[in-house]
């Protein structure tokens, strides 16, 4: 259920450019430790899980173009092409090495390049504002 309700709330992140902020709000909480500070680490495994756990449909640690599939095939039907064309955008961006397989590792770096890019005063640490301003560049079709 909880696998389902993860690939519908990235379904509607990817598809929907207004929803996409309070999507991301509600997604999984980068916070592991309840801390109330985001380190690299938390961000990145929050990512990596939250990808694999949508996609990663045979666990076995990557992600192929078959088990993406479905994300296009909704973004088709609900955005057209220019959704599909928003999905294709995502699988290029995340398959930094173009083999057609998307690895926890490329899903690692990929998370390590955004925090570095939303960690505005080099601390470290994710506050709230450096979050919220991450949850709105992903809105307006950031990455």
């Amino acid at each position: 259920m909880i696998r389902s309700i993860l690939f519908s709330a990235l379904a509607l992140v990817v598809i929907s450019g207004p929803v996409q902020a309070q999507m991301m709000g509600r997604g999984p909480d980068p916070d592991l430790n309840r801390d109330g500070k985001v380190t690299q680490a938390e961000f990145r495994k929050s990512q990596t899980d939250a990808l694999l756990g949508a996609f990663d449909k045979n666990r076995d640690g990557q992600i192929t173009k078959a088990e993406f599939k479905p994300m296009e095939d909704m973004a088709r039907r609900f955005r057209g092409a220019a959704g599909a064309g928003r999905v294709a955008e995502i699988w290029t961006r995340l398959d930094a090495n173009r083999d057609g397989v998307i690895t926890r590792g490329e899903i690692e770096t990929g998370a390590e390049r955004r925090f570095a890019a939303s960690d505005a005063d080099r601390d470290g640490i994710l506050d709230r504002a450096e979050l919220t301003s991450l949850r709105q560049s992903r809105s307006s079709g950031g990455s």
